[in-house]
């Protein structure tokens, strides 16, 4: 794994644990997108059914799952503070609609997932 990855994966991270701090929340609503691995999303713009295979390796292997909607990427955490990359990682690539509340914090968007479904 290159040193950039590790890197925008740590960013992240920190920025999601300390985002609960200065916050701005929406209210609860849904979003449709696209199921992405943030970190090679982020890096090399990765995404589509091509990306799947890797991508899942990827979020299996624990960096970050998110949700692409337009040209905006989506942190996703659960509601229960429980990794959702096992339950997101073979849906790289496909998409889904999550419903949960958006909080963003110095420019980190990231969405608190209460639940989701196969978009139809």
């Amino acid at each position: 794994m290159s040193k950039k990855i590790v890197a925008l994966f740590a960013i992240f991270a920190f920025l999601a644990v300390i985002g609960g701090a200065v916050v701005k929340a929406e209210d609860a609503k849904s979003w449709t997108g696209e199921v992405i691995d943030v970190a090679c999303n982020s890096a090399k713009g990765a995404h589509g059914a091509t990306h799947g295979e890797c991508g899942a390796a990827c979020i299996k292997n624990g960096l970050p799952v998110g949700l692409l909607v337009g040209d905006t990427t989506y942190l996703l955490v659960s509601s229960d503070h429980k990794p959702l990359n096992a339950t997101l990682a073979d849906h790289v690539g496909h998409t889904i609609t999550v419903n949960g509340e958006k909080f963003e914090s110095k420019g980190a968007n990231v969405i608190v997932v209460k639940d989701w479904k196969m978009a139809s």
